[in-house]
């Protein structure tokens, strides 16, 4: 049953099919005319015959698929909607046989009598036709759909990779903070206590060991959170950018491009933009080396926010680019965002990355 239908209906195809099916039936009666004008108008006359019932049929699933009301999935329906079709045929097939019976002799002997025995195999005709020829689309439709099912899972798996690698990051920068940045602090304590009780020797290397304890809180420490976490009160899409600056900068020049106006984003959002720009950077410094990376950020009038990542590295042509962990988790966090990106570079030319998104108005999942 599932392979009677319903299917479909490619007007167009149908139409075609039946012409060339009433024009190869009807050809025979052109066989006997002399080459010349009385051939070239008998195809012409035959032609016509057999594009009424042919438009008859492609104009009626036409309509169907345009005006129906009921559902298209219905096999009753379906049913019902082959038998109307042949009974338009039935009921046009007249005018035809009239046309080829006034300029042909011999015409009735090509044209079927219209009985119900006929009209039950005709219809029997189209239903096998139909399930024929969709058969393999039919195949093809279930691959593709399964194909999806797996895309799509494979999606969110991703999502989800990214957003547990969010909450380790979460979870390291709070123990950084809270246990080891106390640690610290405390040893630094301790070795102030004791200064002034011994040698300069030792006076000199406490000092300078509490010299380095207070850098690496203070600054090593504070910068390592923040990349693990950043925080992006008060600062927004600049502050997320400043820090991938103190991060990036020793290795090659940074030229950030940002609209005048600040871009507002929620947390989510200033994340992900974050993330991108951070793995971009990472790609930049590991596939070069790259001299110049351009970051510019935009927002267009109807909402769409557009990040691009340009270097000027050694680049590399579309065809040998290989994707990696990196690549994964850029299009995890344009797939969090809702948003599109595209990749292009070639030898010599570099590395450039553009990412689209919509900018909508609360959090994307997996917000905080």
């Amino acid at each position: 049953m599932r392979a009677i239908g319903p299917y479909p209906y490619n007007s167009r195809i149908i139409f075609l099919v039946l012409l060339v099916f009433y024009f190869s039936r009807f050809l025979p009666l052109v066989a006997n005319k002399p080459p010349g004008p009385e051939r070239i108008s008998s195809y012409g006359i035959i032609l016509f015959a057999s594009a009424l019932p042919a438009g008859t049929y492609g104009i009626g699933t036409a309509l169907l698929k345009r005006y129906r009301t009921w559902s298209s999935t219905s096999l009753l329906f379906y049913i019902i909607e082959l038998m109307v079709l042949e009974v338009l045929i039935f009921s046009v097939l007249p005018f035809s046989q009239h046309i080829l019976e006034a300029n042909f002799p011999k015409a009735t002997d090509l044209i079927l009598p219209k009985n119900l025995a006929i009209y039950i195999s005709s219809l029997f005709f189209a239903i096998f036709a139909y399930s024929l020829s969709h058969h393999s689309e039919r195949y093809i439709d279930e691959r593709l759909r399964k194909a999806d099912s797996l895309v799509r899972k494979l999606e969110l798996d991703l999502q989800e990779l990214v957003l547990s690698d969010e909450e380790l990051r979460s979870q390291t920068s709070q123990f950084l903070h809270d246990r080891v940045q106390s640690d610290l602090m405390v040893a630094a304590m301790n070795l102030k206590s004791v200064q002034g009780q011994s040698s300069a020797q030792v006076e000199e290397a406490i000092e300078k060991s509490i010299s380095i304890l207070e850098s690496t809180r203070s600054t090593d420490l504070r910068n390592l959170v923040q990349v693990l976490t950043p925080n992006f009160a008060g600062g927004g899409l600049v502050a997320a950018i400043e820090i991938l600056e103190r991060q990036f900068g020793s290795n090659f020049d940074i030229l950030v491009k940002l609209p005048t106006e600040q871009i507002s984003l929620s947390e989510s959002q200033l994340l992900g933009v974050f993330r991108i720009i951070e793995q971009s950077l990472l790609n930049s410094l590991v596939h070069g080396p790259a001299k110049v990376v351009r970051i510019e950020v935009f927002e267009n009038p109807i909402g769409l926010i557009t990040l691009s990542v340009a270097d000027d590295g050694p680049g590399a042509e579309m065809s040998n680019a290989k994707s990696g962990v990196g690549s994964a988790i850029i299009e995890s966090w344009v797939s969090i965002l809702k948003g599109s990106f595209e990749i292009t570079t070639a030898t010599n030319l570099g590395y450039k990355i553009v990412v689209k998104f919509p900018n909508q108005s609360g959090d994307v999942p997996g917000g905080e």
